[in-house]
C-alpha cells in the first residue's frame, strides 16, 4: 500500500513537471509582504521596520530540482519604513520609496524567491537620526543587477547623505545592531518558508512565548499556538551583540586610559589592543621575554647579535625584550634575512618548526636567554 502511494506522488510530481515546462500550468496571482531589520526606537517605546509589499503573476511551477523555472511578472514591488507603538500597536508609515527596479519585469525564478532577493538595514546613527539601506536584486542573464538607496548621516556636517533612488551599486550597511535589544527585550523577524520574513516579535528573557507586533498570516498559521521562544533560538543575537558591546566599551575605557597617561593617539590605540590582549578579549600574539643568563645552562643554541644587526632594524623584537627584562613582547614574524648577516636565517631555521622555545642571545656584552610562547 505505503509504495502504491509513493508511486501515485511521484507521477503527479512528474506529470506536473510536464504541464510546467509544456506551459500549461495557469497563471497564479500571489501576494506577501515581509519585514526587514526591525529595531527598537531609542525610549524603547516602538519598534521601527522595513516593509516589503510585493504581488506578482506566476506562470509555471518553479519548484528547484523538479520543474523549470517559473516566468513572474512583478506587478508591485514598494517598500517602506514603519514606525509600531507597542502600548497599542498603532503602525504608522514614516517614509514610502519609490517603485523598486523589480516592480513591473519578469524574471525567471524559483520559489520561494518569486520576487527576486531583497535587503534592508536599519541602524540608529544617533537617537533621532535613523539610517537605512535598501537593496533589491533582478535575476539577469548572464550576470544579476543590484540596486539600492540608502541614507547616511553626516555627523561632522549635521546633515544627510543620501543616494539616488534606486541606482546600480551593491548592500554596504549588515549586521547585528545594539538596538535589537532593549533592556530583557528582543526585536526579532520571523519566517515561516516563505519568501520573506513575515513576523515581528519581541522576546523576553524568562519568558517561553514571544509577542508578536507585526504579523502576516502566513505567520500565524505557521505558528497557530504562538511564538515560542524554543523554536526561535537560531534567530537570538542577545549574547553576540552583548559580546560586541562589552568588547567596545572595554576598548574605548583602555583608549581613554592611555590618554589620559599622555599617549599619542597611535601610542594609546596599540596600548589599547595590548590591553585587550592581556584581558583574553584579542587573540595573543606569540610573545618572547628576555632575562640575564650567567651561562647557556641547556643545549639550546646561542646567537650572537652585533649592534649593527640591531641597527638595521632585523631584530627589534629582541631588541625590545633586552631593553624591557622580565617582560612578554610580541614576537615578530620570520626575521628579514640580510645579505651582510647569516644571523636571521639562522634563528628562523631555529624556530622554524614551532617546537623549539628557548635560544640564547649575546648582545650587549651580556648573555642572555630569550623564552618563546607560541600562540
Amino acid at each position: 500500500m505505503y509504495s502504491f502511494v509513493v508511486r501515485k506522488a511521484l507521477i503527479a510530481m512528474l506529470v506536473l513537471a510536464l504541464l510546467g515546462t509544456a506551459g500549461l500550468v495557469a497563471a497564479v496571482r500571489h501576494s506577501d509582504v515581509g519585514y526587514f531589520s526591525p529595531q527598537f526606537t531609542p525610549d524603547g517605546a516602538a519598534v521601527v521596520v522595513v516593509v516589503r509589499d510585493a504581488r506578482a503573476l506566476v506562470l509555471g511551477l518553479g519548484y528547484q530540482m523538479w520543474t523549470p523555472p517559473a516566468r513572474v511578472l512583478v506587478t508591485r514591488d514598494r517598500f517602506s519604513v514603519v514606525r509600531a507603538t507597542l502600548a497599542d500597536g498603532r503602525a504608522e508609515t514614516l517614509q514610502d520609496f519609490p517603485a523598486s527596479p523589480v516592480e513591473g519585469t519578469w524574471i525567471h525564478t524559483y520559489r520561494p524567491g518569486l520576487y527576486g532577493s531583497a535587503h534592508a538595514h536599519l541602524r540608529w546613527a544617533t537617537p533621532a537620526a535613523l539610517e537605512y539601506e535598501l537593496g533589491v536584486t533582478v535575476p539577469r542573464q548572464p550576470t544579476s543587477e543590484t540596486y539600492v538607496t540608502r541614507r547616511r548621516w553626516d555627523g561632522a556636517k549635521g546633515s544627510w547623505i543620501d543616494s539616488a533612488p534606486w541606482e546600480r551599486g551593491w548592500a554596504g550597511m549588515g549586521g547585528d545592531e545594539p538596538s535589537q535589544l532593549n533592556g530583557d527585550r528582543e526585536v526579532v523577524a520571523v519566517r515561516a518558508g516563505g519568501p520573506m520574513p513575515c513576523a515581528v516579535v519581541i522576546v523576553t528573557t524568562g519568558q517561553d512565548k514571544a509577542r508578536p507586533v507585526l504579523e502576516t498570516s502566513e505567520c500565524r498559521d505557521a505558528y497557530p499556538d504562538g511564538y515560542a521562544v524554543a523554536a526561535l533560538s537560531d534567530l537570538l543575537r542577545r549574547s553576540e551583540i552583548e559580546r560586541l558591546a562589552h568588547l567596545k566599551r572595554t576598548h574605548e575605557d583602555l583608549v581613554a586610559s592611555a590618554r589620559a597617561k599622555g599617549l599619542s593617539e597611535g601610542g594609546a590605540a596599540l596600548e589599547a589592543i595590548r590591553g585587550m590582549q592581556r584581558l583574553g578579549l584579542y587573540p595573543k600574539p606569540s610573545t618572547m621575554v628576555a632575562t640575564r643568563a650567567a651561562t647557556a645552562t641547556t643545549s639550546a643554541p646561542v646567537f650572537t647579535i652585533t649592534d649593527q644587526e640591531f641597527l638595521v632594524g632585523i631584530f627589534n623584537d629582541i631588541r625590545e625584550a633586552i631593553d624591557r627584562p622580565g617582560e612578554e613582547i610580541e614576537k615578530a614574524g620570520a626575521y628579514v634575512i640580510h645579505r651582510d648577516f647569516d644571523t636571521s636565517r639562522q634563528i628562523n631555521q631555529y624556530l622554524a618548526d614551532r617546537k623549539d622555545t628557548e635560544f640564547f642571545v649575546q648582545a650587549d656584552g651580556t648573555l642572555w636567554r630569550i623564552v618563546v610562547d607560541y600562540r
